[in-house]
């Protein structure tokens, strides 16, 4: 990640270095004052590299710790390598033409995908391409420890993440992935917590990973984005309203209430690849995950375990972005893989 920093740097030295030249302190005198160019104004700081440690004094008093490991990349056991991939991409901006180009396809590779189970929201598209050749980017195994909680199953969990990540970005990354996948994604909620069943909505207690709203705020605050994480956040509700579903929101003394809610996984999903993060004009970090699936209509599919070994022949592909603020990298993009 150094070197991609490094290379971010390079860039604004590069752009400020082609910046019209400025004025020269006195004008000919048969040109008015007035229509001498405004001076340029001197470039914003980019942005410093923050360290993993300094990223971490930024969260709440009880803060994830993190554990970085060297790890191959493969898939699981039951899962062969496929040679090739049909890519899905249900929310993609732009045109097929410029897939194709993105993800190194012939011209004419992608093409509208008529029978999405997804409704593209505004200004996007539905899009698929057969023969895509799988990526093997490196990764980097990155457990999440939050030992505070009391329930054993959410006291740590280890992600893989491209190993290009600074050890910062990895954390941000890995913790979003932590978060989503146990209090915001198939399953939406703080456990341990009490119900009001007026209001049917629930109240984090002691043992939960946070029991203060300020204190869930100031964590998805350092992982998120403000655009990302405010989409979590419910803001206040008064005692007798009930949540929205998918939404925390800041009860009386600060406390947490919501919606529980449980959503299932997909039986075909058997892994997940990446594409290498490459550095944007605007400074975030660009990537592409692949969710990989089996045909869901393959009748040689019996289930997992058993010896059987089965080949993935779909990946569902949706972005993953990242924005370094002056207090480290945040998640702007990112969507569980299931």
């Amino acid at each position: 990640m150094k070197r991609i920093l490094a290379a971010a740097l390079a860039c604004a030295v590069l752009l400020a270095g082609c910046a019209a030249p400025a004025p020269t302190s006195e004008a000919p005198a048969s040109t008015p004052a007035a229509s001498l160019p405004e001076p340029t104004p001197d470039p914003a700081p980019a942005p410093k590299e923050v360290s993993l440690e300094e990223w971490q004094t930024f969260m709440p008093a009880d803060a994830p710790s993190f554990l970085f490991n060297s790890t191959e990349l493969a898939l699981d056991e039951d899962v062969l390598w496929p040679e090739q991939l049909e890519l899905f991409i249900p929310y993609w901006e732009g045109t097929p033409e410029d897939a194709d180009a993105a993800f190194g396809l012939p011209a004419g590779s992608f093409s509208v995908w008529e029978d999405s189970y997804y409704s593209p929201v505004e200004g996007t598209i539905a899009i698929h391409a057969e023969g895509y050749v799988p990526p093997q980017t490196p990764v980097q195994q990155v457990t999440v420890k939050v030992p505070w909680v009391e329930f054993t199953f959410n006291r740590s969990a280890a992600y893989t993440v491209p190993a290009a990540l600074d050890r910062q970005a990895a954390g941000a990354l890995a913790a979003a992935q932590y978060f989503l996948s146990h209090h915001h994604g198939t399953h939406h909620g703080l456990e341990p917590c009490t119900y009001d069943e007026a209001t049917w909505s629930y109240t984090a207690t002691e043992g939960a990973m946070y029991v203060r709203y300020s204190e869930l705020e100031q964590f998805l605050g350092c992982v998120f984005t403000p655009e990302a994480s405010g989409e979590m956040l419910g803001g206040p509700l008064a005692a007798d309203a009930r949540p929205e579903p998918s939404l925390f929101y800041q009860g009386g003394d600060d406390t947490i209430r919501f919606m529980m809610s449980d959503a299932g996984g997909d039986i075909s999903h058997c892994g997940t690849l990446y594409t290498e993060p490459t550095l944007q004009p605007d400074g975030s970090l660009l990537f592409w995950q692949l969710s990989l699936h089996l045909d869901e209509e393959d009748e040689n599919f019996v289930g997992w375990g058993q010896g059987r070994q089965y080949t993935p022949v779909e990946a569902y592909v949706t972005p993953v972005r990242l924005v370094l603020s002056e207090t480290g990298w945040r998640v702007a993009e990112y969507s569980l893989s299931l």
